[in-house]
């Protein structure tokens, strides 16, 4: 077990919108804090039970216990970001770079998230073709109270069965 490594999972999924959001509106039902939790020990696990992990792999992982534990589908590409940020944590803690580690969690916001939203201030990092670090992009971020929400799209007949089948979908947010 690497101490630093449990500690970066921790921060990494803590910070990870698509399971704040799946958190915070309890798709999961009322357990879903619980199954965060869980999840921190799981995903740390699943790098020690298989070698030489990539970051697909990871996603993929992370992508099914969100479908099957919170009801959540991951469409906006996060938990790739997610399976690169943990997969170089982990290589950095194998290297016993805990330092570099631990740097780069001190980067990550803390604080509430329940009532807030994340504003990304770089959008022009979005739209390189090489896709952003999670701990760049959130030391990036910054916490804003969240204004008034629009009037909703009209819904697809195919969304409208997915709710009714118990899904919640999670998609990527269009920038203006």
């Amino acid at each position: 077990m690497l101490p630093t490594f449990k500690k970066a999972v921790q921060a990494t999924l803590s910070n990870w919108p698509a399971l704040q959001f799946a958190v915070q509106q309890q798709a999961g039902g009322p357990q879903s804090s619980a199954i965060a939790e869980w999840m921190v020990g799981v995903t740390e696990q699943y790098f020690y039970d298989n070698e030489d992990l990539e970051a697909e792999e990871v996603a993929d992982y992370l992508a099914t216990i969100m479908d099957q534990e919170l009801n959540t589908m991951v469409e906006d590409e996060s938990d790739l970001e997610v399976g690169q940020c943990l997969c170089r944590f982990y290589r950095l803690c194998m290297e016993g770079s805990d330092a570099q580690v631990l740097d780069d969690l001190s980067k990550i916001p803390t604080g509430s998230k329940l009532s807030f939203r994340v504003q990304d201030l770089c959008e022009e990092e979005e739209e390189s073709d090489k896709p952003p670090q999670l701990v760049d992009r959130l030391g990036a971020l910054q916490l804003a109270e969240a204004p008034p929400r629009p009037e909703p799209e009209p819904r697809t007949a195919e969304q409208l069965r997915d709710e009714a089948e118990g899904w919640t979908m999670v998609q990527r947010r269009k920038h203006k």
